[in-house]
């Protein structure tokens, strides 16, 4: 009998890694069942629902030691392939479509805040200059893995990582909660879906905050963020060359490393190419992109979970706390301010195609109750984007709309999304012109599209009324 090959290093590595993976997995499924089955459209937001359920845990019941190398590995690992995959939510002619100006003002964003967070945690709190550095640098880029790239360039830094990481971690979080509850409420007067793309992909510092953000808001400023915020990340790779120059001119012998190269950054690099190149079928796409945001929810609980307050709260916690709030403070103003002076100054600044949606009250509510998820803005054609809101997929629209028809594997309450462009011109609405009003199509919704249409009629009178004119002008 032929033994069975065995690979003993494999099974050690899985061993050691499978017990954090599988609870930052059970976790997140937790924290996606409890965020859709809350009533609030900001605590329906499962990012943020995640890193908050993570903390709880994390600091209530201390982290067991054998669950700390899966964490460390989706921290480390799960968030670069969560962001590598990002690059099938982008393409070549969206980043044209982008503009320079949302480059600009990540750029001067960034140079800003890595300045003056150094200067001020250092002259103002009194923070060591390593510690300072790594923080500066996890605001002003990319977060834990800005700082772990920074941090492994010296052996002097390498141990004030955690607790630069606990702080970006924190800050972070508050950016998460607080960016889209003031945007919705009115907070940030003169900035629209891309505007308030742009501010948060330039000034929350961890790439699945800036995911659970703008995705609380709407799918074009998703979009947008994502562009604004990859830009940040690509940056990263010419602030290491920098501090790798001088770090040399001090260094001397044994102090000497090598260069950290980003990987993850060519890979999504590599990915937005292919998928500019390559039409994705559309189910494999969303498949693709689903995964994807499961795979930030385990990074956000994994996060959450490894992220000890108690450092903040003991000696020399104000001066932690106080360095991170300025940071949290200067990257939303220095962001909130370049996106204004940019608009002012550029009125005509193109807008990503199907990126965002009009700049309107109705249209905001439309993407905020949930209508955008699959009254898709537009689809990616052959000759560019074409703007249908429809993801033209076939979804369970509950007993109302069941016709009893069967067709292929269609069952009679499944249907393809109507497309919305046109709706001025009708007079009858849905698929088959059965609903005489707005309100009455919105009505026949159910299955699928039950809890957009409960989210739906949760708004106020005048709320529902600018959504029906969003709508009805389209």
């Amino acid at each position: 009998m032929t033994p069975a090959l065995r690979w003993p290093g494999i099974d050690l590595k899985l061993r050691a890694l499978g017990p954090g993976i599988l609870v930052a997995t059970a976790l997140a499924l937790a924290a996606g069942w409890i965020a859709g089955g809350l009533g609030d459209p900001i605590a329906r937001n499962p990012v943020l629902v995640s890193m908050l359920l993570g903390l709880l845990l994390g600091n209530v019941f201390a982290c067991p030691d054998p669950l700390r190398p899966g964490l460390d590995f989706t921290k480390r690992y799960l968030l670069r392939t969560g962001i590598v995959l990002l690059g099938f939510r982008i393409t070549v002619a969206l980043l044209s479509d982008l503009g320079l100006a949302p480059i600009l003002v990540a750029a001067i964003e960034l140079v800003a805040v890595l300045l003056l967070v150094r200067w001020v945690a250092v002259r103002v709190f009194r923070l060591e200059p390593q510690l300072a550095l790594l923080v500066a640098v996890g605001c002003a880029v990319c977060g834990a893995a800005a700082i772990l790239s920074v941090a492994s360039m010296d052996k002097r830094r390498e141990r004030h990582a955690g607790v630069a990481i606990a702080l970006v971690t924190l800050a972070g979080t508050v950016a998460l909660l607080l960016y889209p509850i003031g945007f919705l409420a009115g907070l940030m007067p003169g900035l629209d879906e891309r505007g308030f793309g742009i501010a948060v992909g330039a000034s929350i510092f961890e790439q699945a905050q800036v995911y659970g953000a703008s995705f609380a808001v709407s799918e074009g400023a998703l979009s947008i963020a994502t562009l604004v915020k990859l830009s940040k990340v690509v940056m990263l790779i010419p602030l290491l060359l920098v501090l790798g120059v001088l770090q040399r001119r001090e260094a001397v012998g044994d102090e000497r490393r090598r260069l950290p190269i980003p990987w993850f950054v060519l890979a999504f690099l590599a990915v937005l190419a292919f998928n500019s190149m390559v039409t994705v079928h559309p189910q494999v796409r969303a498949a693709i992109l689903q995964g994807d945001q499961f795979l930030f929810l385990m990074v956000m609980i994994a996060l959450g979970l490894t992220t000890p307050l108690r450092p903040l709260l003991g000696g020399g916690g104000l001066r932690l706390i106080g360095a991170g709030a300025f940071a949290l403070v200067l990257s939303a103003g220095v962001a909130y301010a370049l996106v204004r002076v940019s608009q002012c100054s550029n009125a005509g600044m193109p807008a990503a195609s199907g990126a965002a949606l009009p700049d309107s009250r109705g249209a905001r509510l439309f993407d905020a109750v949930g209508c955008a998820k699959c009254h898709v803005p537009s689809l990616r054609g052959i000759h560019g984007d074409v703007p249908l809101y429809s993801d033209l997929l076939l979804h369970d629209m509950g007993p109302a709309l069941d016709d009893k028809i069967v067709q292929g594997e269609a069952s009679g309450s499944e249907w393809r999304t109507t497309p919305l462009i046109g709706t001025r011109l009708r007079d009858r609405y849905l698929h088959d012109g059965r609903a005489a009003s707005l309100r009455d199509a919105v009505l026949e919704h159910g299955g699928e599209a039950e809890i957009v249409r409960r989210r739906f009629f949760e708004l106020d009178e005048d709320e529902q009324r600018a959504v029906h004119a969003f709508v009805g002008s389209l």
